[in-house]
């Protein structure tokens, strides 16, 4: 290990980071569904935060190539706790819609920070080294703090019913939000001392990066829609993000109408955890593949996209919790396969001094497809049932593989 290696700094930062957004992953929908919210309400929620994104994506992103990766992560975090103080006291959809707004600005602040501190770091330590099996490993391990978070979230509801029944604004769901806000102070300390920046060059003050953000947006904006490549992978993207928020937003429901017994929370943190652990799995998949995969990963990566596809509707089709279950994680694990190399295809194309912006680019065409897929999906499941809602998903993600496709042939004629 090279002294000042970023990647076990990364491992720890985005593993704690995860770890407290596992915390809520298994109950925030039934949270919101517990406090009066329907479906298509929680959906409404769902969208004003991917909308708060997309407006704030490329801004941030800006921002963290003109200041620094660390100081913009640092920010998210604490809007991240102003934003989960506002989730834990709200009591109707208009507080849900401002504490979802919040941490929409948070995830936003968030996006590319420290994944583009480590691409900079890693290829400052280890100018040689291989982008994606770095990212892989990386990738293996972080799941696990998503994993445990949405075990020990799953759990919370049952273990602490006594001390929640006694406090009036409380309901079961209402201490995974308490301890998340408590696990981002502690990262916010963590990141404080640990995280150093030796790539960034960059020596800006705030407001002069927001006086630099109309030039810094604007070009990572024109190299992202001039460039065809890049444009064709932000496209694959965006409808990866429609049909991974149709998952995300209808699991939990669909879980619990095939329990016996829907108060048992703890198979919510159990599925979420596994699902998780299977990402993990693919991601360890995808490390022992890399050196394959590093020469020629768009072919690889058009079949994964297609077989999620057709999972996807299989998934819709279940109607047992064990069958439901098993395909469930064969799902994430056929996403975590995709990720790093997904990933280091992506930064190959995009130069250092954007990299930030145009991973926030990236993000931003994710949460837009992902806004489109909270209004559609949500109001197709509401009117239609999940079945259908999960069905269309899935044929979406299926015909999103030619995107990969396309680059994969462009790319054998141009050879």
């Amino acid at each position: 290990m090279v002294r000042g290696d970023p990647l076990p700094v990364y491992i720890l930062n985005q593993t704690v980071h995860w770890f407290f957004v596992g915390i809520t992953l298994p109950v925030m929908v039934l949270y919101m569904t517990s406090k009066g919210l329907d479906l298509f309400e929680a959906g409404i929620a769902v969208s004003v935060y991917s909308a708060t994104i997309i407006l704030l994506e490329l801004p941030t992103g800006g921002l963290s190539d003109s200041i620094g990766r660390k100081r913009v992560y640092i920010y998210s975090l604490m809007v991240s706790m102003i934003s989960g103080t506002v989730l834990l006291l709200a009591t109707g959809l208009p507080m849900f819609l401002a504490g979802y707004l919040l941490y929409g600005v948070a995830r936003a602040l968030s996006s590319g920070s420290m994944d583009a501190w480590f691409v900079d770091e890693f290829a400052l330590h280890h100018p040689d080294g291989n982008l994606q099996e770095a990212l892989a490993k990386a990738n293996v391990i972080i799941p696990l703090g998503l994993a445990v978070g949405s075990l020990v979230g799953g759990a919370l509801p049952m273990l602490a019913a006594g001390f929640t029944e006694e406090v009036a604004w409380m309901n079961p769901y209402s201490i995974n939000i308490l301890l998340m806000v408590v696990i981002v102070g502690v990262q916010l300390g963590l990141t404080s001392v640990l995280v150093q920046e030796k790539a960034f060059q960059g020596q800006g003050t705030a407001a002069s990066g927001l006086k630099a953000l109309p030039r810094v947006v604007s070009e990572a904006v024109t190299f992202g829609v001039r460039d065809r490549f890049t444009f064709v992978l932000m496209a694959s993207t965006a409808l990866m993000g429609f049909g991974l928020l149709s998952v995300e937003l209808l699991w939990q429901p669909r879980a619990q109408a095939l329990m016996d017994d829907p108060s048992q929370t703890w198979v919510f943190g159990v599925l979420a955890a596994g699902y998780f652990l299977a990402s993990s799995l693919g991601n360890l998949l995808a490390s022992r593949l890399s050196h394959r995969l590093e020469r020629g990963p768009l072919g690889p990566l058009a079949w994964m996209r297609a077989l999620s596809g057709a999972v996807l509707v299989a998934l819709a089709w279940q109607s047992g919790l064990l069958e439901f279950a098993l395909l469930y994680l064969v799902l994430y694990m056929v996403f975590g396969l995709a990720t790093s190399p997904h990933a280091a295809v992506f930064n190959s194309r995009v130069p250092k001094e954007r990299r930030s912006t145009m991973m926030s680019f990236e993000s931003l065409m994710l949460q837009g497809g992902g806004l489109i897929g909270s209004f559609s999906i949500g109001w197709l499941a509401e009117t239609s049932g999940i079945t259908a809602a999960w069905t269309v998903a899935g044929a979406v993600l299926l015909l999103s593989s030619t995107t990969y496709g396309y680059l994969w042939l462009s790319h054998k004629v141009k050879k």
